[in-house]
């Protein structure tokens, strides 16, 4: 099939029985409930991208593997042209609607790292990874990532703790597979994805050794339970008043392994702790060009709504507007020249995927994500106090006092009332709603802290020959 439609995609979920809690009760079928229209609608958008005319250049690609087209979300991308195509969807697309939901990247990163793995042990996990991957492509099946566990006290590693689950661990194997037991923190969509694929969170030694493992399962599995949070956005859709929230986010989970069983077939790194630090280092970079480029569209869509809203309230020739919103511009383009600039430097793996330059990837994401984080007060010093305080859509829809609302809170003649609403509407949204605070916190902890992309650059870049250049440009010596 290669490309499902989203109704094929709702009857897929429909055949399924995970064990999901939400709201404090349990949901038999996510396709079908309240709780989940936001993000259903959301993707159901996504599933339909591919077969779209006008979008089918961005969201499908022709699969070596199984040779047949498939959807961006199950492509493998070999090559820094086909990583960079990638990125530049993200930054096109997100500019637009926010999300492109990158998240092949973790798949991509651990097709390095089971090729490492089998070279030096002699493991089957690269071949495990393949058979995933063309199920995947063949049916157009979606993955959430469980990357990051709830650590516990974070001063000790996994097996230190006073609880061992606090990571995700190997608590048995046997022939037929392994069992696991522990949870993963901000599984996004979840519920509404067909499998979910673990990896380690971090470096780990020889102690932790049953901690170091990488798999995949269906969400429907025994033992699994996903604990939801729902999307930040209103259960009834609010077009005007909430018209991002209302038609984008996503569920968050708290996802509980209580001795999940995982055949060997879908395991790909059980015990080999030495090979974390690949994968974190494979990882570390890919997730920050995809979280670059989203972080600059983001900035672009704050840019664009900053000067609209400034002719709108009259104000778009004044100097201090135009200055902010040229430093919204200029961090847009560092945090993009600094996603094209990783990718160039790029070093491809043998198992064919890119490896992306840490350093400018890290410093790129470090710099666009706290920028991010200012414009959203930026957006609104520029939109003024009205943002907070201006009536509710029922008040403006209502035949009474609409009239008031459209004499009072009329900005520039060149439009209506109406428009203006509108858009202050969506910049509320963005700025003060619990949307807003999704969105602040995706910047600042998706993908790694602010305080993880200076360690990476730290880590990176080479002082010391930058001292050495110093050292020999003024004729010093060789001690100290």
């Amino acid at each position: 099939m290669g490309i499902m439609t989203s109704r094929q995609y709702l009857d897929s979920l429909r055949a399924q029985h995970p064990c999901i809690y939400i709201g404090g009760e349990r949901v038999e079928n996510v396709a079908d409930s309240p709780w989940f229209s936001i993000s259903l609608r959301e993707t159901c958008t996504q599933y339909d991208w591919p077969g779209d005319p006008a979008l089918e250049k961005d969201f499908a690609a022709w699969s070596p593997f199984i040779e047949e087209k498939v959807s961006f979300w199950t492509h493998l991308r070999l090559g820094t042209g086909e990583v960079r195509k990638m990125v530049e969807v993200i930054k096109r697309n997100n500019s637009r609607h926010f999300c492109s939901m990158c998240m092949g990247i973790g798949l991509s990163v651990m097709w390095a790292t089971t090729w490492d793995i089998d070279r030096a042990r002699g493991t089957n996990y690269h071949a495990n990874l393949r058979a995933f991957f063309e199920e995947m492509q063949r049916k157009d099946l979606r993955y959430c990532m469980g990357v990051m566990d709830p650590k516990g006290d974070r001063s000790l590693p996994p097996s230190r703790q006073a609880d061992p689950d606090l990571h995700l661990r190997v608590v048995s194997r046997n022939r037929e597979g392994i069992v696991v037991r522990g949870a993963k923190t901000h599984t996004s969509n979840a519920p509404l994805t067909h499998y979910i694929f673990v990896s380690p969170s971090r470096v780990l030694g020889e102690e932790d050794k049953d901690y170091a493992v990488s798999f995949v399962t269906p969400i429907e599995t025994k033992g699994l339970t996903f604990i939801t949070r729902p999307a930040p956005g209103p259960r009834e859709p609010r077009e005007m008043e909430s018209p991002v929230s209302t038609r984008i986010g996503f569920v968050e989970c708290l996802s509980v392994f209580d001795d999940v069983f995982i055949p060997w077939e879908r395991v790909f790194l059980c015990g080999e702790w030495e090979f974390t630090q690949n994968f974190i280092n494979y990882f570390s970079p890919y997730v920050r060009i995809a979280k670059g480029a989203c972080t600059s569209a983001r900035i672009d869509i704050l840019a664009g709504a900053a000067a609209l809203v400034a002719r709108m309230n009259g104000t778009e020739r004044a100097g201090h507007i135009r200055s902010k919103i040229t430093d919204m511009m200029i961090a847009s383009e560092i945090g993009w020249g600094c996603v094209l600039g990783s990718l160039a430097k790029a070093v491809e793996h043998p198992s064919g995927i890119p490896v992306p330059d840490t350093g400018i990837s890290n410093a790129g994401l470090y710099h666009t994500r706290l920028k991010f984080i200012e414009f959203l007060g930026t957006l609104q010093e520029i939109a003024g106090g009205i943002v907070t305080t201006m009536p509710v859509e029922a008040d403006y829809r209502n035949e009474v006092t609409r009239p008031w609302i459209d004499k009072y809170l009329r900005g520039s003649a060149k439009f209506t009332t109406e428009d203006r609403m509108k858009l202050l509407y969506f910049i509320q949204d963005l700025t003060a709603s619990r949307f807003s605070g999704y969105l602040m916190a995706s910047a600042i902890c998706a993908g790694g802290t602010p305080e993880t992309n200076r360690v990476e650059v730290q880590r990176s870049y080479d002082l010391m020959e930058k001292m050495e250049n110093v050292r020999a440009f003024c004729g010093l010596g060789l001690s100290g």
